[in-house]
């Protein structure tokens, strides 16, 4: 017998965050029966116009989660603008992502035994090919950031110690980055989003974690797929190639005006 979810306690700033609880353990996930209806996926670059996409976003997510997204977008103060760096994944992405970080991980840290590996893995990057779907592969899940009235992003504390700052109630924050990350916690739950609390970019609504956090006995999503994924991802801003820049550069010091070349002809004239 599957055993009864309950409503996890919701963490504090006030509370010593226990890195034991950094993860959603797969075990747990997998326990959560998935009833998908087949929710339609929808464009972001149409429905949601109003929030930026990062380069390389694959941006589309259920309906549902599309519209909290305007939601969070309305609900935020006046100037400031909801970014998504991550929507849906494909599981190809996935498995890419989760490969690459398998073998930074296995580099930095060569005594882990593979269980220890494998255990912190699970941590930041959700395997690929498990019964319990990555979060991102359902369209459910997405990374976000807020960009103020000045263009600028908000500081949320990431600085150079990134993944110790990454659980969303982490302890030595700047007042600014704890105010920043209120303001994000406060705008995505009035929505209904829930938070990964080992991370306080990814949210999601729908899929296992949000089930498993809120206490539903069932995840209205499972994994989807899109065609052409690769393709339909926001594109990279274009790059001008640093040689050909460096050229342009020194061509442009080496011209010479017209008043400057009648200029010389005219010290040219008066020495002859």
């Amino acid at each position: 017998m599957r055993e009864t979810l309950q409503v996890r306690e919701k963490p504090s700033f006030d509370k010593r965050f226990d890195l034991r609880s950094f993860g959603e353990p797969l075990r747990a996930l997998r326990g959560v029966p998935i009833r998908d209806a087949g929710e339609p996926l929808v464009d972001l670059r149409q429905f949601s116009p109003g929030v930026i996409l990062r380069p390389g976003c694959l941006p589309f997510l259920r309906e549902t989660v599309a519209n909290q997204v305007n939601q969070v977008q309305e609900r935020l103060p006046a100037g400031h603008v909801l970014t998504i760096g991550t929507c849906l994944r494909t599981l190809a992405m996935q498995r890419g992502i989760r490969e690459n970080v398998t073998k930074d991980m296995a580099e930095k840290h060569p005594e882990w035994p593979a269980a220890t590996l494998a255990r912190m893995l699970n941590r930041m990057v959700a395997p690929p090919d498990d019964p319990s779907p990555p979060p991102h592969t359902t369209g459910g899940a997405l990374d976000v950031g807020i960009q103020g009235p000045d263009g600028q992003a908000l500081d949320f504390g990431a600085g150079d110690s990134f993944w110790a700052t990454a659980p969303t109630y982490a302890g030595k924050l700047s007042e600014i980055a704890r105010s920043n990350r209120l303001l994000l916690i406060e705008t995505m739950e009035s929505t209904g989003l829930t938070n990964y609390v080992g991370e306080w970019w990814h949210w999601s609504y729908g899929d296992q974690g949000w089930a498993l956090r809120v206490g539903s006995p069932v995840a209205y999503y499972g994994a989807v797929e899109v065609e052409d994924a690769e393709n339909q991802r926001i594109p990279q801003p274009p790059e001008e190639p640093k040689e050909e820049a460096a050229a342009a550069e020194e061509a442009k010091a080496g011209e010479v005006t017209k008043e400057e070349e009648a200029r010389i002809e005219k010290e040219e004239a008066a020495t002859d």
